[in-house]
Formats: structure tokens, sequence, C-alpha cells
């Protein structure tokens, strides 16, 4: 270590003894110069506060940014919040749009059930089902509200009625409906314009149509596309009239012996809500208005009681002697009308 030092001065000889006067020369100056004071308290005060401005500002930061996360964690719950409550705003608007929706169809509904006959149920979808071997709705009402099995089901759409299906299962409380896309539903039909008539089948959901099968060829010139397809009445279960669809495609197959019609049914089976299902007092009430009028004054018509049936002896001699059988029956006719009334000849 020695060696180094005087290996150092020795190279630079004249810059340290340079150095060494000049700090020889201001330390000689401080001393003999009365004006200058040497306070080591003040001195050692100001090295003391330059480290504790360094310390303080070391710990201001610290706190600084430990204020600014934690009001940084407090504006973010506060946008959660805030968010929270956005969702639940944005959800009540949502409900609210629902509900004024469902309260505008109900009110349609309301309005028009009120000019439905007495026989009629209105129900709402409440299910679907499309996984078993029929594809079937389930309405809310059941038994307890007189549903029975085979009750046609219709809707309404757009102020126009369609058929839906029918009931094939009823429980207490809830049925279930086999709509008409379902492939085992079929519909005795015809075509509103020509009377044609035939049957209707589905095709299953995701087909969109149904097909009506059994319509003579001869017709194929009169029926015409957008023709209506409308129920027959044939076979009782669905009554007369009920609209079913459009026609939107005619073909006559070479190997058929009659038409296939597809038919585009009256009703969106995708926003079916509302269904009503129509009671067996239909026919009943139809056959009434068929029946002649009762004679004026509320008496019950007369009936002709039945004949007594002819002895065989009797029958035998009238066929042995017509001449002498009309003889007697006119001395018969005379003892019976003892008032002496002629009959009138027919």
């Amino acid at each position: 270590m020695p060696g180094l030092f005087e290996g150092f001065f020795s190279r630079h000889r004249k810059g340290a003894t340079l150095a060494v006067l000049v700090l020889v020369s201001l330390v000689c100056l401080l001393i003999s110069n009365r004006t200058v004071v040497v306070r080591p308290k003040e001195i050692g005060l100001s090295v003391a506060g330059f480290f504790q401005r360094g310390v303080t500002g070391m710990f201001r930061w610290f706190g600084d940014t430990a204020g600014s996360i934690s009001q940084l964690r407090a504006a973010r719950e506060e946008l959660a919040a805030a968010n929270a409550r956005l969702e639940e705003m944005d959800q009540a608007t949502r409900e609210a749009i629902e509900l004024r929706r469902q309260n505008a169809a109900l009110k349609s509904q309301l309005d028009f059930a009120q000019t439905l006959p007495p026989d009629r149920i209105a129900a709402e979808v409440i299910a679907r089902d499309t996984d078993n071997l029929f594809s079937t709705l389930t309405i809310n009402k059941g038994s307890r509200q007189g549903v029975k099995r085979g009750m046609p089901v219709v809707a309404w759409q757009g102020d126009i009625e369609g058929l839906v299906g029918k009931v094939v299962l009823v429980g207490p409380g809830s049925s279930q409906v086999l709509p008409l896309y379902d492939p085992q539903c079929i519909v005795s039909a015809r075509v509103d314009t020509t009377r044609d008539e035939g049957l209707v089948s589905g095709q299953g959901r995701d087909r969109g149509f149904i097909v009506m099968n059994y319509v003579k060829k001869i017709a194929k010139d009169k029926i015409g596309y957008g023709d209506l397809v409308v129920t027959s009445g044939l076979g009782g279960v669905y009554p007369k009239g009920i609209n079913i669809g459009r026609i939107r495609e005619i073909s006559a197959p070479a190997y058929e012996t009659s038409l296939v019609l597809q038919v585009q049914p009256i009703v969106d089976f995708d926003r079916l809500e509302y269904l009503f299902l129509i009671g067996q007092e239909v026919a009943v009430t139809a056959e009434a208005a068929s029946q002649p009028a009762a004679p004026a004054g509320g008496a019950a018509a007369p009936q002709k009681p039945p004949a007594a049936p002819r002895p065989a002896a009797a029958a035998a001699a009238g066929s042995a002697g017509a001449g002498s059988g009309a003889g007697a029956g006119s001395s018969a006719g005379a003892a019976g009308n003892p008032s002496g009334a002629s009959t009138p000849a027919p």
C-alpha cells in the first residue's frame, strides 16, 4: 500500500504538490479571516437536516402512494356498486318492458276472450317437449278446469284464428296438446275456394310446413297458390271451418293418384303463448241449430204413435180376399166412426 502511494506521488508530483498548497491556503484563509466563523453544530444540523428532508420526502411519498392506493380501492368499490345499480336498473327496465308487452298481450287476449262462446277455455303454454315420440305443448289447464281429451285447440295471431292441434293427455292442473306439425296429427280438411277435400298431416317441427294429401288430380287447375285450407268437420274431432294454412306449393307426382299440397300453417308455433280449447258443446250447438223450430206457444210438436203389429192370421185373411177385406174395412170404418163423419179422400 505505501508503495502504491509512493508510485502515485512520484508520477504526479507536481499536481499533488499544487493540490496540497491550495488546500493549505484555504485553511489559512479560513482561520485568519475573522468574519468566517466555523460552527460545527450548525454544520451538523445542516447535514442532519439534509438527511431529514430526504427521509421525510421518502415517507411522504410512501404515504401518498398508500393514500392513492386506498383511494383507488374506494373508487373501484364505488364503480362496482354503481355498475351493480346500473345492472339492476337495466334488469328492471327489461322486466318493465316485458311486463308491458305481456300486459298488452293479455289485454288483447282478454278482450277477445270476452267475445268467445262459453264453451271455450283459455290457456297458456307453459312448456314445450320435442324429445319424446310426440312433440307436445304443455298448457296450464287440466281436468279441474273442464279440459277433456280430444278437445280441438286454436290460437289467435294477428286477428286470425288458426288450428293448433288437439288435447292428447289431461292432468288435474295441466294438459298436453299434440301440435299440427307433428306427423301423428292428421286433420280432415278442404280447400276453401274449391271445396276439394283431403287429409292434412304434419312433417315435423323443423320442416316448417304441413302436407295435404288425397286431393283429386282433376282439381289441379282450380287450386291456386295462397288458397286457404280449412277443417272440413268430417270425423267429428275438429269443428268445420277452422283455418289451417295457405297453399304454398302444388305437386302432382306421376306415381300418385292425388295431388300433394304443401301448406304453410296460419299459426306461428314459435310465437305461440296463449291457446283456446274448444269444448264438445260446439257440435251439440250446431246440431241443435239444424233441428226444426218448435211450434209457436212453446208446445212440442205432436208425434205419431208407432203402429201396432198385425196378427199373422189377419194378415193372411187380408191377402186371401182383398175385395172382401176392403168391404170389411169400410164396415169397420163405419163402425169405428159412430158420429157418421166421413173421411176425406186423399
